[in-house]
Formats: structure tokens, C-alpha cells, sequence
């Protein structure tokens, strides 16, 4: 089924934005790739399926995008706890109200903030962090910093997880040198190559 270009957008960070329907769903998209509720969400929830959600009472969401994964924390894995999500983009946080229906209420609070920045601020600790964070197809590379990762392990909780969506066509080299700057206290549990050009690794903090 062909593409219906339903509205686009104008953004200063992620430059342009759309909204398609593709089967009766609407998705996000920037100029060359899908943002949010398409490929994006079936390579997250790949990752959620093997955490075990029942375990799971905080989630923080870093690049939280049109919001598809808080819809498949609810609908699909059964999560009803809290859920802070993290976006830079002002305006993607006001598609994902607008067109996605994410509201805030007492479970579910959005700041606008850049996701290295956040990490460095807050001292709540999640059960579940999952690092998404991408302008159009690139993860920016201070993601894969030591200095974004030692700062990010004091935010999870013992025994806590990490679903971190690495990025699109990492080669060998750039999984090994990541897996070289996370701190010992996490566990390197999985990388799944998820819908071919997907990495995603799942980490555990043990002690």
C-alpha cells in the first residue's frame, strides 16, 4: 500500500517532519527514516520483549520521539508504571500530543531536554532506561560516550536494566569500542541485529 502524506513539519533540530498513514496507521517520519509507531517500534519492542516487564516499576525514555514506545509499554507489555520521557525537539513533543494522543498525567511526565544533559541533572533512579536517541538516522556520538555511560549507571537501579538502540549499520569495530566504554557494573547480556540494520544491546546492572 502506498504512502498518504497526511501533514508535514517544520523542526530546527530534526529539520523535517511528516506524518504518513501506511495500513491504516499513522506513522512520524523524518526526511529518511521513520521516527516513530513503524520500524522504529518493532525494533523496541524486539528489545522489550526480553526484559522481564513484570520486574519493572520506573521507566525512563531518552529520546522519546512521537511516543511509541509509551504506547507499547501500556498496550503490549502490560507496564502501568511511571514513565518519564526525555525529547529535545519541541515540536516532536507536540506531535506526539497532538497526532499520537500522548498525554501527561500522573504517570506519564515529558521534559524537554537534551538527553546528556538530563542524565547529568536528575538523581531519580529507573528500573528501566531506554536510550533512543537519534536526530533523522544518526545517534549522535556523545551517546556512545564513557561520559554519558558512567553518568547514565548511577541513574539505574540495582539490578536494573538497559535497552540502548545503537544505531543503523554500526560495523563490528563500532560495537566493540561501545561495549569498551560501558562501566563494569553492567552486565553486556545482548545485541540483537533487529530488522537487519538495527543494533540493539541490552544491559543489566549487577554488582
Amino acid at each position: 500500500m502506498n504512502n498518504k502524506k497526511l501533514k508535514t513539519y517544520s523542526s530546527k533540530i530534526n529539520n523535517y517532519l511528516e506524518i504518513i498513514e501506511k495500513d491504516h496507521k499513522k506513522l512520524l517520519n523524518t526526511k529518511n527514516t521513520n521516527y516513530s509507531y513503524g520500524g522504529l517500534q518493532d525494533v523496541l519492542e524486539r528489545g522489550l520483549s526480553r526484559i522481564p516487564m513484570e520486574e519493572i516499576n520506573s521507566v525512563l525514555v531518552l529520546g522519546m520521539g512521537g511516543g511509541c514506545v509509551v504506547e507499547s509499554l501500556r498496550n503490549k507489555f502490560n507496564y502501568h508504571g511511571k514513565i518519564i520521557g526525555i525529547e529535545l525537539d519541541p515540536v516532536v513533543i507536540e506531535i506526539s500530543k497532538n497526532e499520537f494522543g500522548i498525554s501527561e498525567d500522573l504517570k506519564v511526565e515529558i521534559i524537554q531536554d537534551k538527553a546528556e544533559d538530563y542524565i547529568q541533572k536528575t538523581n531519580h533512579q529507573f528500573d528501566l532506561i531506554i536510550v533512543d536517541v537519534f536526530i533523522d538516522i544518526k545517534v549522535p556520538e556523545t551517546i556512545y560516550s564513557s561520559t554519558f555511560w558512567n553518568n547514565l549507571e548511577p541513574r539505574v537501579s540495582a539490578n536494573g536494566f538497559v535497552l540502548f538502540n545503537a544505531g543503523i549499520d554500526l560495523s563490528e569495530k563500532q560495537r566493540r569500542d561501545f561495549i569498551e566504554v560501558i562501566p563494569n557494573t553492567f552486565v553486556y547480556q545482548k545485541k540483537l541485529n533487529v530488522i537487519i540494520s538495527n543494533t540493539v544491546f541490552i544491559l543489566q546492572k549487577v554488582f
